[in-house]
C-alpha cells in the first residue's frame, strides 16, 4: 500500500473524512483504487489516504495527482476556516471592537465568516482581501504538500500562517466599516422618512419624466409643467448642465413632499442608488411607472 496524505488533527468532527471519503470514490470512478483509514493516537486524530501499491494504480494516479492534492488542499483549508479563522475574527472583534454591543458583534462576525467562505455580499476591499487571504492559505497548503506527504494542521496553522492574524484584521476592519457606514445610512433616512411625515405636501402628485440624459421634466397632478417653479430654490440648471441634479432633485422632494411621486422614463434613470434611496424615503409614495401616454409623449419633448 502506497500513503498518498496523512492529516492529523485535534478535533472529533468528521466533516473532513466525509469529504475525504468522496475524494477517494471519485478516484475509484478513474480506476484508482483508493481508499481513506481513520484512527486515533491520544487526542490527535489522523486521515490517511492510501493507493493499492500496483503499477497500473500508479499510473492512473500520477494522472490524477494534481486534482487530488488540489483538492486535498481545499478540504484542508476549509478545516482550517471553520476551526481557526472563525476564532481569530472572534477574538479580533472582541478586541478591537468590544464597544459594540453584543448583537453587533455577533452581526460582524457573521459577515465576516460569509465573506470568508464566499457566501457573503460584496464589500469594497472586503471581499478582495478576503479571496486573497484564502488564495493566500490554499497556496501555502498546496506547497507543503508538495513536499510533505503529512501533514499535522495544528502544527501547520501555528508555524506556517502566523501572518493569518493580520490579513483577518483587515477583513474584519473592511467588515465593520462596511456595518457602521450601513447603519448611520439607516438612521440618516429613518430621519428624512420622519421629516417627510411631519412636512404639509406642497404638491398632490409630481410627475418625473427623464430622459436618456438625466433632463428633467416635472409636472403637478394637472399636469401643468412645475420644472422652475420645483428647483427655484435649489438653482438647478433644468437644461442638465448642472452637477449633482440627483442630489438635489431628492432635496427638491423632501422639502415638497409630495402626496405621490411617479417617476416616468424609469429605463432611462441613471442613477439608481438614488431611486433606491426615495423608495426608502418614501415608500408606497413613490411609484416607478412602466410605459404610458404621458411617458410616450413628455419625454419626447426632450429629444
Amino acid at each position: 500500500m502506497l500513503l498518498l496524505l496523512s492529516i492529523g488533527y485535534t478535533n472529533t468532527r468528521n466533516d473532513m473524512y466525509y469529504k475525504f471519503t468522496q475524494l477517494c470514490s471519485y478516484l475509484k470512478e478513474k480506476r484508482v483504487d483508493a481508499a481513506i483509514v481513520e484512527s486515533a493516537v491520544g487526542q490527535v486524530n489522523y486521515i490517511k489516504c492510501i493507493l493499492k501499491d500496483t503499477e497500473e494504480n500508479i499510473t492512473f494516479f500520477n494522472e490524477c495527482k494534481e486534482f487530488f492534492y488540489a483538492y486535498a488542499s481545499n478540504i484542508i483549508y476549509e478545516f482550517i476556516s471553520s476551526e481557526y479563522e472563525e476564532k481569530i475574527i472572534k477574538k479580533i472583534v472582541k478586541d478591537s471592537y468590544y464597544y459594540l454591543e453584543n448583537k453587533e458583534k455577533t452581526e460582524i462576525i457573521k459577515r465576516c465568516n460569509s465573506l470568508m467562505s464566499g457566501s457573503g455580499t460584496f464589500i469594497a476591499g472586503g471581499l478582495i482581501s478576503s479571496i486573497s487571504c484564502k488564495n493566500s492559505v490554499i497556496k501555502k497548503i498546496q506547497d507543503y504538500l508538495d513536499n510533505n506527504q503529512e501533514i499535522n494542521i495544528e502544527g501547520f496553522v501555528r508555524f506556517r500562517l502566523k501572518n493569518i492574524m493580520s490579513e483577518l484584521n483587515v477583513i474584519v476592519d473592511k467588515v465593520v466599516e462596511d456595518y457602521v457606514l450601513e447603519r448611520e445610512y439607516s438612521e440618516f433616512i429613518k430621519l428624512l422618512k420622519y421629516f417627510v411625515d411631519i412636512q404639509e405636501s406642497k404638491y398632490e402628485i409630481v410627475n418625473i419624466f427623464i430622459k436618456d440624459d438625466s433632463k428633467y421634466q416635472i409636472t403637478n397632478e394637472d399636469d401643468l409643467d412645475i420644472t422652475d417653479e420645483f428647483f427655484e430654490d435649489f438653482g438647478l440648471d433644468t437644461s442638465g448642465n448642472m452637477s449633482h441634479r440627483e442630489d438635489i432633485l431628492i432635496s427638491a422632494l423632501i422639502t415638497s413632499s409630495p402626496l405621490k411621486i411617479v417617476i416616468h422614463g424609469f429605463e432611462n434613470i441613471n442613477f439608481k442608488e438614488s431611486i433606491d434611496t426615495l423608495i426608502n424615503i418614501f415608500g408606497d409614495r413613490m411609484i416607478l411607472c412602466s410605459g404610458c401616454d404621458k411617458c410616450k409623449e413628455l419625454v419626447g419633448l426632450f429629444m
